[in-house]
């Protein structure tokens, strides 16, 4: 699969009411989804790799079919006009009505997604210090996507929006208040849409408005959410990406000291101490590997780096959802989405087996069976003193709800 994760549609279903674009620019590259959020079909979704090379990239899946076509991207502005000729020649029959642009950083300037303007295309790009790696080409491809498509609305969905309005107990950071309120230094939390949408569609599916939920959101990134009555009360994640649980490349929280540490003994750079956190620490620093499968695997043939990179990753995730459990004052839901969260029930039991002490039981049985295209279930026993579910991980369109949201649109 490419791009967003997405469930199986047939192709005769792109004859939907409001098909909405979800976009995102970042690295190089573009990732895209079409789809209904009247009736959440996912119409089509794909990636652009190789923008600015010679010949770049474009794979795109449409009802179960991947088609893969090879040809110059030089700048987003050619990747976006591929990326829609493509989606027009495969699915016909689906106009976009709107374009959602995931936007990593609002910092506290963006409460809630945003109509794009020229004013809001200026507001992220002044808040580029705070994400230096993606905020800049999100600016970008706004004002790309709105000359090429001039006649639709776009908005802007911001990954921190939704913790804008955690309580200053979780979000501030002990240092001198002199210098947090002059560089906005506070904790923001990640992956905003991604846990929105998870919490109402639990708090729907259990009938329960007021629920205290943990939403653990385990893939490529990773942040994990104490939810109360559908409101924010702690996240894993923080001022950036790097803070929270060790993903595949990054390293999570770690102690600040550590910094100045290695720079005192090695002469490293702090930019190049940084790019290690990124790009070579995490469950790869650990173990050498770059997938969880790849770990589970050399966990399994007695590689001891392999098992404490698993040990390490479940440690950290069950020392949060614990916390958050007591944050909570009880958490009655914990759900399992992203990558790994919905398709690796081996790490999901290990978190499990050890949250046995606040009443957690797993079915291992049905935390067993593959998702085969399931959106959300639930894997609890019967006797558990916490419901578990995996909630499928659908971030295009958890984005264009927002979107519609932000226009007044009722779905």
């Amino acid at each position: 699969m490419v791009g967003w994760n997405t469930s199986p549609t047939l192709h005769e279903e792109v004859a939907m009411s409001r098909p909405i674009l979800a976009v995102r620019f970042a690295f190089g590259s573009l990732r895209y989804a079409l789809v209904d959020v009247d009736t959440r079909a996912d119409i089509a979704h794909g990636q652009a790799t190789g923008i600015g090379e010679e010949v770049g990239e474009i794979l795109h899946e449409v009802g179960g079919h991947a088609f893969e076509t090879r040809c110059p991207l030089p700048d987003d502005k050619a990747a976006l006009k591929a990326a829609l000729e493509i989606l027009r020649t495969h699915s016909p029959g689906a106009e976009i009505t709107a374009v959602a642009h995931r936007v990593l950083h609002g910092a506290d300037v963006f409460s809630s997604a945003t109509f794009v303007d020229d004013d809001v295309i200026a507001a992220v790009e002044k808040l580029a210090p705070l994400a230096p790696e993606h905020n800049p080409d999100a600016a970008v491809g706004m004002r790309v996507a709105r000359r090429i498509l001039p006649d639709i609305p776009h908005v802007a969905v911001f990954d921190t929006a939704f913790f804008h309005s955690l309580p200053p107990a979780a979000s501030t950071y002990a240092l001198p208040t002199s210098l947090t309120e002059q560089l906005g230094i506070r904790k923001y939390g990640f992956h905003g849409p991604t846990h929105s949408y998870v919490s109402q569609r639990v708090s729907l599916l259990l009938g329960n408005d007021d629920l205290r939920h943990i939403v653990c959101f385990l893939g490529h990134g990773c942040s994990i959410s104490a939810i109360s009555a559908g409101q924010p009360v702690d996240v894993s994640s923080g001022f950036t990406t790097l803070g929270g649980q060790p993903t595949r490349f990054r390293s999570g929280t770690i102690d600040p000291g550590i910094h100045q540490y290695v720079a005192t003994q090695t002469g490293m750079s702090l930019a190049e101490f940084d790019r290690i956190l990124k790009e070579e620490s995490g469950l790869f620093g650990l173990s050498g590997q770059t997938s969880l499968r790849e770990i589970w695997a050399a966990k399994d043939r007695g590689d001891a780096r392999a098992s404490l990179a698993i040990d390490v990753c479940v440690h950290r995730i069950v020392s949060y959802i614990a916390s958050f459990h007591a944050v909570l004052g009880g958490a009655q839901a914990i759900s399992f989405t992203g990558s790994a969260g919905e398709n690796d029930a081996r790490l999901r039991q290990a978190i499990c087996d050890r949250l046995a002490c606040i009443g957690v039981q797993c079915d291992r049985e049905e935390n067993a069976k593959a998702p085969h295209g399931e959106r959300l279930r639930i894997i609890s026993a019967a006797h558990s003193a916490i419901v578990l579910l995996v909630v499928g991980h659908r971030e295009a369109l958890a984005m264009a709800r927002e979107t519609a949201d932000t226009l007044g649109w009722h779905h």
